[in-house]
């Protein structure tokens, strides 16, 4: 059964889940107060899922990844043509955590019931 792209798996930690929960209400209100500004944070959010896509192939690895991904943010955003001067980059990293566990609970492949 393939689960809703919204729903963030069960199994991830109810301090994890709040915390996923708590960027995204940071950063998708720019959305409307500040566009350009959304589109960049936007931006780097997505080459940060990115790279979670490569990396992480569960919920597990997503979750393992958080503190190196924090640090390597600005090369890839570089790496990308982005500028993430300015953001709060373990905001950025939870918020594209968020949406690779997402993916990955739609997908079923979670790594804690599928093995």
């Amino acid at each position: 059964m393939v689960r809703p792209i919204g729903d963030i798996p069960a199994e991830v930690p109810t301090e994890v889940r709040a915390r996923f929960a708590s960027a995204e209400a940071r950063l998708y209100p720019l959305a409307l107060a500040d566009p350009d500004g959304y589109e960049r944070v936007a931006s780097v959010i997505g080459v940060v899922a990115d790279e979670l896509r490569r990396a992480a192939a569960d919920v597990a690895a997503v979750l393992e990844h958080r503190e190196e991904l924090v640090g390597r943010v600005p090369q890839l955003a570089a790496d990308a043509g982005l500028d993430p001067d300015g953001l709060p980059l373990d905001v950025v990293v939870d918020a594209a955590s968020a949406l690779r566990c997402r993916e990955l609970g739609a997908s079923g492949r979670t790594g804690w019931s599928d093995a």
